[in-house]
C-alpha cells in the first residue's frame, strides 16, 4: 500500500475549492492530467469517490467534503512547517478580478511591484464593472476580486481597503454653476454603466434625491469608454475622480461640486474564506502598499464638497 502524499491532498484540496480540475492545474501550474492522476490515486488509497461531476465542474461527494477541512489542516501545518525555515514561497497563478475604475488607477503600478516582489507569480486579470466580476469570483472562476461595495456573503472573506472618490465629472467647456443640483442636470446628457452596476445605481439615486428622472441616460459597459466620453464633452457621468486627475490638470474636465454630494464608494478584497492561500496574502499585500504610495483611498466616504 502506497502512501497518501501532499501532492495528492494539494491536488485533491485545490480542485474541491475552485470547483474544477482546470483550476486545480492552474493554481498549482501543473497540467489537468497530472491533477486527475493525483486525484485518482488519492481515492485508491482512501477507498472512497472523493468526487462527483456537476455541470462543467466537480465538487466533492459527502466522503470528499469529510477529508476537506483535515486537508486544510495537514496544508496549512506544512506552510507553517515551511515558515520556520524561511518565507513562503509565493508562486504560481493567481486569477485576479477588478473593478474596471479601480483597476484603471492603480493596477499598472500594483503589477510593476509585484514583478519586484514576486517574480514567479503569474496573474490572470479580469476586469470589468463590480457586478461582472463579484459572479465569477462566487463561481470560483476567480481566487482574488477587488471590487466596489461588493454583497456580503458567508463563504467569502471582505478586506476593506478604503473608500474611493467618486464625483459628477463634465467637460470644462460646459457652462455649469459652481454647486450643481440634479435639476441642473436633468436634461443634460448622462452616460453610465448598466443596470445593476453600481455606477447606474449612483445615477439613480443621485436625482431620485430630488424627485428629478433624468431625460437621457446613455448606457456604456466600459469605465474607461465612458471617462472617454465625457472627456469629449459629449455626456457627463460618475467615476473615481481619482481617473480624472491629469484631465483636470490639463484643464479638459471639471469634478462637480454637487448638492448633494455623490457618496464614496467603498472598496474590498474578497476570496473564498477556504482559500486564503500565500499567494492571496501577496497580491492584497502589494495593492495596499500601492495604495498607501499613491494616497488614493480615504478610510470611510465623505463624497465631494
Amino acid at each position: 500500500m502506497n502512501r497518501i502524499t501532499i501532492a495528492q491532498i494539494e491536488a485533491f484540496y485545490w480542485t474541491a475549492t475552485l470547483g474544477s480540475v482546470d483550476g486545480a492545474a492552474r493554481q498549482l501550474s501543473l497540467s489537468q492530467p497530472t491533477i486527475s492522476l493525483r486525484l485518482k490515486a488519492l481515492e485508491r488509497e482512501t477507498g472512497v469517490p472523493l468526487f462527483q461531476r456537476v455541470g462543467r465542474g466537480v465538487r466533492p461527494t459527502p466522503d470528499g467534503y469529510d477529508l476537506l477541512p483535515e486537508a486544510k489542516r495537514i496544508l496549512e501545518g506544512m506552510e507553517r512547517l515551511a515558515g520556520r525555515g524561511g518565507p513562503v514561497r509565493v508562486r504560481g497563478t493567481i486569477r485576479v478580478g477588478f473593478a474596471e475604475g479601480f483597476a484603471l488607477v492603480c493596477l499598472s503600478r500594483a503589477l510593476e511591484l509585484l514583478h519586484q516582489l514576486y517574480p514567479d507569480l503569474n496573474p490572470e486579470l479580469v476586469v470589468a464593472t463590480t457586478s461582472a466580476v463579484e459572479p465569477e469570483l462566487h463561481a470560483h472562476r476567480l481566487d482574488l476580486a477587488f471590487l466596489v461595495n461588493p454583497t456580503d456573503n458567508s463563504d467569502f472573506t471582505l478586506v476593506p481597503l478604503g473608500a474611493q472618490e467618486t464625483c459628477w465629472i463634465a467637460s470644462a467647456r460646459w457652462s455649469l454653476p459652481a454647486l450643481v443640483s440634479p435639476h441642473d442636470l436633468a436634461n443634460l446628457p448622462i452616460i453610465s454603466n448598466p443596470q445593476g452596476s453600481i455606477n447606474y445605481r449612483q445615477v439613480r439615486e443621485w436625482f431620485a434625491s430630488a424627485g428629478v428622472t433624468p431625460a437621457r441616460v446613455d448606457i456604456c459597459n466600459s469605465v474607461a469608454m465612458l471617462a472617454h466620453v465625457v472627456t469629449a464633452g459629449v455626456a457627463i457621468g460618475i467615476y473615481p475622480s481619482k481617473m480624472a486627475e491629469e484631465d483636470v490638470r490639463a484643464g479638459v474636465v471639471r469634478l462637480l461640486r454637487t448638492s448633494p454630494p455623490v457618496a464614496d464608494t467603498p472598496i474590498y478584497a474578497k476570496f473564498a474564506k477556504r482559500s486564503g492561500s500565500p499567494n492571496i496574502r501577496a497580491f492584497i499585500a502589494t495593492v495596499r502598499q500601492v495604495l498607501s504610495n499613491m494616497d488614493y483611498l480615504t478610510d470611510h466616504g465623505t463624497g465631494v464638497n
